[in-house]
C-alpha cells in the first residue's frame, strides 16, 4: 500500500478545497445569472404581448386585418433583437396577421389550435419563449358581438432565447476563468508552503539518519520558522545526550571487556581443570567397563565349570544330604552368574550398546519355555503359578524374544522371590495399533510383600531395592529392573507397577512389535480336540481359569470341577468323559488320594492327565504308575500338553506305512557357500524340493560351474573367500550361459537396507540364515513358475535321549533343519568339530587386533550358528559383525567377545559329556 508524505497531504489540504469552493460559487452565480436572465425575457414577453392584446380587442371585434397588421408589425419592429414571430388569432383559432413567417411557423399554428388559456400563458421549448394572450372583450350589452364568446382571440408571441444562451455561456466561462484562477493561486500558495516544510523535513530525516548510524556530532545550525525550530532544538539536544551516552557506554564497555578477559582466563584455566578431569573419567570409565568385561570373563569361566561339574555329580549316586548340598551349590552359581551377567549388562546399558535384534518367533512358545524356568523356585515355595494368554493375542511376532524373556524372567523371578503364599499371575494379551504393528502387553500380579510408597519412587534406579534386608536374603544387585526398564524403553513399550505393602504387586510392561506374515512355529494337533469332553478338576482359581481358556480355544467340552461335590456332580449328570485332566498340588503323602480319584475317574474317563506342582521325577513316576496317561507339571506348557492329550487320537489316525513323498521339481539348483554346514544344510532342504543340486565353496568355483552348465536357479552366499557372492552374482550376468538365470541371495546377517542394496546389484531375492524350508520353497515357486509343492514338515517331537544344554534350543535347530533329528545333530556336530579352531583363531586375531580377518570368521561363525540351534551365540556373533562394521574397534567390544569365548568354551566343555 502506497504512502502519501507529507507534500502530497499539503496540496491535497489546499487544492481540494479551493477546488470544491470554487466549482460551488461558480455554479451558483452560473444558475442565478441565468434565471436573471430567463426572468427579463419572460418580462418582456409580457410588456409586449398583453398590450399588444388590449390594443387588438377592436380591431378583432369588428375584423380590422390592416390595423392588426399595422399593430403587430409597431410590436415587432420595436423588440426586433428580442422578438421571432407575432401572431394574432381569431375566435376560430384562424390566423389572422402575423408579423414574421418562417419555417417553424407550424409550431405557433398548432399551439394555437389547442384550447386556448384563460390568461397569459409562458412556454418554453428550449429553443425559443412563447406567451400565449387571450384577447377579451371589455363588458357590453348582451346584444354585442362581444357576448357569443370570452375571448375574441390569441395572440402569439415567439421571442428568441439566443441572449439567455449567450448569457449563461458567458457565466459559465466566467465561472470557469475564476475556478482556475483560484486554483492557480492555491497551487502557487500550496508549493510556497511545501517548499518552506519539506526542505526543513528532509534536513531533519537526514539528521536522524546519521544519528541512527551513530554519528552524534551531526546538528543544524539555521533556524527555521515555527514547530520546525522547536523540532530542531529538540533533535540538537538529543543528539548532544546520545553523545553523552555513547561515550558513558563506550567506557562501560572497555570497563566490562576488562572484566570478562580477566573471567575468560580464570574461566580457560577451569576448563583446562575439567576437560583433564574429563579425560580421566573416560578413561576411569574405560578401565572400569575393561575391567567389568574380564572380571565377568573371568567369573563365568569358573562358574560354568562349577555349575557342569555340579550338574554330572548330582547325576551320580548320592545320599541324600549330599544331593542337597549340590543343589545348594548349583542355585548359588546360578544366582551368581546372573549377578555377573546383571553387572555387564549395566555397563553394555551406560555405554549405549545394549542392542534390540528383531527376529521371528512364536510369542506363546516363549512365554511357556519362560514359565516353564520359574516353576521350579515357584513348586519349592507352594506357589501357585498360572499363566493366563488372551485368546485373541497374536502369536507370530518379530522383535526380540531374548529380551522380551529377559525382562519377563526379571519380573516374574522377582514375584517368585518376593513371595511366600499365595499366587503368581502371569497376563499377556495384545492390541493392534495399525495394519503390521501390534502392542504386547505383559503383567506380572503376586501376593508378595507388596513396596511401601516412599520406596516405590527409587525402584526403577540401578543398585536400588525396595527392602535391602530381603535382597540380602535372596541376592541380588537391585539391577534387574533398572536394565528391564532400559531394555523396554529400546523396545517402544513402558514398564509400571502398582503396589500396596502387604497387599502384593502387579508390574506390567509393554513392548511394540511387528505381526510376522507366515507361521513361526509348527501348528499344535489341536483339530484332533475339537468335540472332545473333559472332567477338569483344579481346585486353584488361577490355574483353573488359565488351562480353561486354552481348552476353550481348542474347541473341547469342558466340565470344570474345584471341589469333590462338583466332581460327583460332574459324574452323575454325564455318564463318560473323553478324558480327565487332574489339577493338583501334590507331595508324598497325597499319592493315595490322587490313586483313589484316578481310580473313580477310570470308570467313566477313557484317558486321564495330572498336573501338578512338582519337578520331582520320582513323585511323577509314582503318579504315572497309578495309571494317569501323561504327568505335566503346572502351568501346563501349551505345546506340551496338546502333543500328551493328542497323542492317543493321533495314534489311532495313523496309517500302516509311510505316505509317498512328493514328486520332485524338474529342477537343476546351484548352492554356493563356503560355510561346509550351511551347504549341507541348503543342500538336504532343496534335495526334498528338486531333482539335481550342484555345489560351489566360493565365488570363483560357482562362475566356473555357472560357465558350463545352465541351471534353473542359483543360492548365492555373499561373504565368501577368494571371489564374493556380489562379484560372482555380476560376472554370472554378464559371461555366462546364466545370465537370465534368477540368482538368491543367502546371507546370516542382514544390516538394515542389505535386502534393497542386493536387489540393485542384481540379485533376484534375498533370503537370511537360518533358512526357513516354508520360505525356500516360496523362492523356487516365485522364481521358477513350475516348482512343485513344499513337502509338508514331520511334526514328530524331539526324542528324550537328545542331549540337554543351556546353550542349546533343540526345538529351534530341528525347526532349522525341517523337522530332520539326524540332520540336526550332523549340524551340530559340524559346528562343533570346528569351533576348537575357531576360539584359537579368535584369540590371535583378537591379540593382533586384526579387524577384517575377525570379522570374516565371526560372519563364519555366525552363519553356522544359525543352523545349529544355539540363540545365544547367534545373537553374539550378529551384534559382534555388526558393531565391527560399524566401525567399533576390539576394544570396545571386548566384553561380548569374551562372552562369546564363554560360551563357546561352555558348550565345548558340555558336549564332551552328551551320548548322541
Amino acid at each position: 500500500m502506497t504512502k502519501i508524505g507529507l507534500r502530497d497531504w499539503i496540496l491535497l489540504i489546499t487544492l481540494v478545497p479551493t477546488l470544491l469552493i470554487s466549482l460551488g460559487l461558480g455554479g451558483y452565480f452560473s444558475f442565478a445569472r441565468y434565471q436573471d436572465v430567463q426572468h427579463y425575457l419572460e418580462e418582456q414577453a409580457s410588456n409586449i404581448a398583453e398590450p399588444l392584446a388590449i390594443a387588438s380587442e377592436e380591431a378583432l371585434l369588428y375584423n380590422n386585418k390592416t390595423l392588426l397588421q399595422r399593430l403587430v408589425n409597431l410590436s415587432h419592429r420595436k423588440n426586433s433583437p428580442l422578438v421571432k414571430s407575432i401572431a394574432i388569432f381569431d375566435r376560430q383559432h384562424q390566423l389572422v396577421v402575423t408579423s414574421n413567417y418562417h419555417k417553424d411557423f407550424a409550431r405557433l399554428t398548432a399551439i394555437a389550435e389547442q384550447p386556448w388559456p384563460d390568461h397569459s400563458e409562458i412556454l418554453d421549448d428550449g429553443k425559443a419563449l412563447i406567451i400565449l394572450v387571450p384577447v377579451l372583450p371589455e363588458q357590453t350589452d348582451s346584444d354585442s358581438p362581444a357576448a357569443q364568446s370570452p375571448a375574441l382571440g390569441l395572440v402569439l408571441l415567439e421571442l428568441q432565447k439566443d441572449k439567455v444562451l449567450l448569457a449563461q455561456q458567458s457565466s459559465l466561462l466566467v465561472s470557469l476563468l475564476i475556478i482556475l484562477l483560484g486554483m492557480m493561486v492555491g497551487l502557487a500558495l500550496s508549493l510556497k508552503l511545501v517548499g518552506r516544510l519539506t526542505t526543513p523535513m528532509q534536513q531533519l530525516i537526514s539528521l536522524t539518519e546519521k544519528l541512527a548510524e551513530g554519528r552524534y556530532a551531526s546538528k543544524l545550525e539555521q533556524p527555521y520558522f515555527g514547530e520546525l525550530d522547536q523540532m530542531r532544538l529538540g533533535i540538537n539536544q538529543l543528539a548532544t545526550q546520545l553523545k553523552e551516552l555513547q561515550d558513558e557506554m563506550q567506557h562501560t564497555i572497555e570497563q566490562s571487556t576488562s572484566d570478562l578477559t580477566h573471567t575468560m582466563e580464570q574461566l580457560e584455566m577451569q576448563n583446562v581443570a575439567l576437560d583433564m578431569a574429563r579425560r580421566k573419567a573416560q578413561e576411569d570409565n574405560k578401565l572400569k567397563s575393561e575391567f567389568l568385561a574380564k572380571m565377568s570373563h573371568e567369573l563365568r569361566t569358573p562358574l560354568n565349570g562349577v555349575i557342569g561339574f555340579t550338574r554330572q555329580l548330582l547325576k551320580t549316586q548320592l545320599s541324600h544330604h549330599q544331593q542337597d548340598y549340590l543343589n545348594t551349590i548349583q542355585k548359588s552359581a546360578n544366582s551368581l552368574l546372573t549377578l555377573v551377567n546383571d553387572v555387564l549388562d549395566y555397563a553394555k546399558l551406560e555405554e549405549g550398546r545394549m542392542p534390540i535384534n528383531p527376529e521371528p518367533f512364536s510369542l506363546r512358545d516363549l512365554v511357556n519355555d519362560s514359565i516353564e524356568l520359574l516353576a521350579a523356585n515357584a513348586f519349592e515355595k507352594q506357589l501357585e503359578l498360572a499363566l493366563l494368554i488372551d485368546p485373541d493375542c497374536p502369536d507370530d511376532i518379530i522383535g526380540d524374544p531374548l529380551r522380551i524373556n529377559q525382562v519377563l524372567m526379571n519380573i516374574a523371578g522377582n514375584a517368585v522371590k518376593f513371595t511366600e503364599h499365595g499366587s503368581i499371575v502371569i497376563r499377556v494379551s495384545g492390541s493392534e495399533y495399525n495394519d503390521d504393528k501390534t502392542l504386547l502387553h505383559f503383567s506380572v500380579q503376586d501376593t508378595g510383600i507388596g513396596i511401601p510408597q516412599e520406596q516405590q519412587e527409587q525402584l526403577f534406579y540401578g543398585f536400588s531395592q525396595a527392602d535391602g534386608s530381603i535382597g540380602r536374603r535372596y541376592g541380588g544387585t537391585g539391577l534387574g529392573l533398572f536394565i528391564s526398564q532400559r531394555l523396554v524403553e529400546a523396545m517402544g513399550g513402558s514398564i509400571g507397577f502398582d503396589s500396596q505393602p502387604d497387599q502384593g504387586s502387579t508390574f506390567w510392561f509393554t513392548v511394540s512389535c511387528r505381526r510376522h506374515p507366515l507361521p513361526v512355529s509348527e501348528g499344535l494337533p489341536v483339530q484332533l480336540l475339537a468335540g472332545k469332553t473333559v472332567l477338569y478338576i483344579e481346585p486353584q482359581q488361577f490355574s483353573r481359569e488359565a488351562t480353561l481358556s486354552l481348552l476353550n480355544s481348542w474347541g473341547m467340552q469342558v466340565s470344570s470341577c474345584a471341589t469333590p461335590s462338583q466332581v460327583q456332580q460332574a459324574l452323575a449328570s454325564q455318564s463318560h468323559y473323553d478324558m480327565a485332566i487332574i489339577g493338583r498340588a501334590v507331595s508324598l503323602d497325597q499319592v493315595n488320594q490322587i490313586v483313589e480319584l484316578i481310580r473313580q475317574l477310570n470308570q467313566s474317563c477313557s484317558y486321564i492327565y495330572l498336573l501338578v506342582n512338582t519337578l520331582s521325577p520320582t513323585l511323577r513316576e509314582a503318579l504315572l504308575q497309578t495309571g494317569a496317561q501323561a504327568c505335566l507339571s503346572k502351568p501346563a506348557h501349551q505345546r506340551k500338553l496338546a502333543a500328551a492329550l493328542t497323542r492317543p487320537y493321533q495314534q489311532l489316525h495313523e496309517l500302516p506305512g509311510k505316505l509317498p513323498a512328493p514328486p520332485k521339481s524338474k529342477l537343476r539348483v546351484l548352492t554356493v557357500d563356503d560355510n561346509e554346514a550351511n551347504l549341507k544344510l541348503i543342500n538336504a532342504l532343496l534335495g526334498e524340493l528338486v531333482e539335481s543340486i550342484d555345489s560351489a565353496t566360493n565365488g570363483a568355483e560357482a562362475l566356473q560351474k555357472a560357465s558350463q552348465f545352465h541351471y534353473d536357479v542359483i543360492f548365492m552366499d555373499i561373504n565368501m573367500p577368494v571371489m564374493d557372492g556380489i562379484t560372482a552374482c555380476q560376472r554370472i550376468q554378464q559371461s555366462s550361459i546364466n545370465e537370465a538365470t534368477p540368482i538368491i541371495a543367502v546371507t546370516a546377517h542382514a544390516l538394515e537396507g542389505e535386502r534393497e542394496r542386493l536387489m540393485l546389484l542384481g540379485f533376484s531375492e534375498f533370503l537370511s540364515k537360518p533358512l526357513d524350508e516354508q520360505m525356500l520353497h516360496f523362492a523356487l515357486k516365485e522364481c521358477c513358475a513350475h516348482t512343485g509343492p513344499a513337502p509338508e514338515r514331520d511334526p514328530e517331537q524331539l526324542l528324550q535321549e537328545l542331549p540337554k544344554s543351556r546353550h542349546l534350543d533343540w526345538e529351534l535347530a530341528l525347526r532349522c533343519a525341517a523337522g530332520k533329528v539326524d540332520l540336526a545333530k550332523e549340524l551340530l556336530q559340524i559346528l562343533l568339530a570346528s569351533l576348537p579352531a575357531t576360539l584359537t583363531e579368535m584369540e590371535s586375531l583378537m591379540r593382533s587386533k586384526q579387524v577384517e580377518p575377525l570379522i570374516q570368521l565371526v560372519h563364519k561363525l555366525h552363519g553356522a550358528s544359525c543352523y545349529t540351534g544355539v540363540p545365544h551365540i547367534k545373537q553374539l556373533t550378529e551384534l559382534i559383525e555388526t558393531e565391527l562394521k560399524h566401525g567399533k574397534t576390539i576394544e570396545q567390544l571386548e566384553p561380548e567377545l569374551f562372552e562369546l569365548q564363554d560360551r563357546l568354551q561352555s558348550l565345548l566343555a558340555e558336549a564332551a559329556d552328551w551320548v548322541w
